[in-house]
């Protein structure tokens, strides 16, 4: 059985809509991993497709430079989708980086997926930042948990 989740756009930002209600999320990127999750919890899981994944590895390298206003309605419409789709790849490379940041919150605390993109949240408002943001901050920290010891030898198993 397919249960339906839809994240749509409403007058408050973003709400993602499934059999277990409606809940609001602050922005895009947030929408998009509540929405993954909360289609986990239905046993459904997201895969996205090759040239999403593409993309978001890409940082969004492969979007077209800005083009000067034109006055022409298709060239503006051209214009207008050519936005649309760097905003898009940011926005997924954005949500690549909020997803591992969930990874590892939940990792650390020992918490499911949900409960940890709640912590993630919860921060961000709390804190008046995008999620996206906090979440940099949280794979930030993964390079600073990463010293290397000092002592060779324990790399090795010598002491």
């Amino acid at each position: 059985m397919q249960y339906p989740i839809a994240l749509t756009r409403d007058a408050q930002g973003w709400s993602v809509v499934s059999p277990a209600g409606t809940q609001h999320a602050a922005g895009l990127i947030e929408g998009l991993s509540l929405a993954d999750l909360i289609a986990e919890e239905f046993g459904l899981v997201p895969e996205p497709s090759r040239s999403a994944r593409r993309a978001a590895r890409n940082g969004g390298a492969e979007s077209i430079t800005d083009q000067p206003v034109a006055s022409d309605p298709t060239d503006a419409r051209v214009a207008a989708l050519e936005r649309t789709v760097r905003q898009l790849e940011h926005a997924l490379s954005a949500r690549v980086a909020t997803e591992r940041a969930i990874g590892v919150l939940a990792e650390r605390t020992g918490t499911g997926p949900r409960t940890a993109f709640e912590r993630l949240r919860g921060e961000a408002r709390n804190s008046g930042r995008p999620v996206a943001e906090v979440a940099r901050e949280v794979m930030a920290t993964l390079s600073a948990d990463a010293v290397p010891d000092p002592d060779p030898a324990a790399a090795d198993g010598v002491h």
